[in-house]
């Protein structure tokens, strides 16, 4: 593990700095036995060889590790454990996950990435979708993301939180323009497609908000639960979609046309939404003429 680790962090630093310096330093062997007794079990040598590397990573100003996850420092990593316990106590293992995965990782949405202490593979536990594995092994995970490290196939926005981003296979090898416009830390999704940029909004998704711009000057910062309703409707023969904000917020809607540069990364933050129904969404946006909501908190 210390070997592919060593690859990884040559790589972050050249190419992600932002996550080498949200790493925590070194777990103490005091609290990684700690944690074993806890669970009572032990966990993963390749695991817990890098906890002796890195006790997770700062909650402060996260830009994220890999995959949209990061990686979560001991005590979260019991406090998310004892969690998971409750559910599985709650709805049984069949409606949450086996009772030998320990998250070590999350991400904006509520899903967790989780080391099988039995096999020592990696899954995630997903709230909204089917448990899926990832990898073999921890070490086989880094591995995964230095090889996407390595062929520069990715995105990484500090401000996102997703950390490193490995591109679609159908993304890889689009043109240019395309792939700089996605990358862009300073990309914006346009709310108006008109050349008239006057006083125009624009807008950019994170992992934990959407961001509002006007003119280029944020002017609100909108959680991504603060959203109530998404709403589709039509406007000039195009669907139109419309989040719609609690009484008293700034705005108190959004309306966003599907024709913005990059709208997939509104709709992979729609689709977090607890409930997200795919398949009613995409309906409403192929019968746009006639309003619908698709999604209510």
């Amino acid at each position: 593990m210390i070997k592919i680790w060593s690859k990884v962090e040559n790589e972050l630093a050249t190419k992600a700095k932002a996550i080498v310096e949200s790493l925590n330093p070194p777990a103490e062997e005091a609290e990684i036995e700690a944690l074993e007794e806890h669970i009572g079990q032990e966990l993963p040598v390749d695991y817990r060889d890098f906890l002796f590397v890195h006790n997770g990573q700062s909650q402060e100003s996260n830009p994220g590790f890999y995959d949209m996850f990061s990686i979560m420092p001991l005590e979260m990593v019991q406090e998310s454990w004892d969690e998971l316990e409750s559910l599985r106590d709650d709805v049984g293992e069949e409606d949450s996950c086996p009772g030998d995965w320990m998250p070590f990782a999350e991400d904006s949405s509520g899903d967790l990435l989780c080391v099988e202490l039995e096999s020592g593979a990696v899954s995630k536990f997903a709230t909204d979708d089917e448990n899926e594995e990832v990898a073999d092994s921890f070490e086989s995970w880094l591995s995964e993301m230095y090889a996407t490290l390595n062929s520069g196939e990715f995105s990484f926005d500090p401000s996102s939180g997703f950390g490193i981003e490995a591109k679609e296979a159908d993304a890889v090898g689009e043109d240019d323009d395309e792939d700089a416009a996605s990358d862009d830390e300073d990309d914006m999704l346009d709310g108006d497609d008109d050349d008239d940029s006057e006083s125009a909004l624009t807008y950019k998704f994170t992992a934990k908000m959407i961001e509002v711009f006007e003119d280029g000057e944020k002017i609100a910062s909108v959680p991504w639960g603060d959203i109530n309703r998404v709403r589709v409707s039509a406007y000039a023969g195009e669907p139109l979609i419309a989040l719609s904000l609690p009484e008293g917020n700034e705005p108190e809607e959004i309306e966003l046309s599907t024709n913005i540069p990059g709208v997939a990364d509104l709709y992979k933050n729609l689709g977090k939404l607890k409930g997200w129904d795919e398949d009613a969404f995409k309906e409403a946006l192929s019968g746009a003429d006639d309003e619908a909501v698709v999604w209510e908190s």
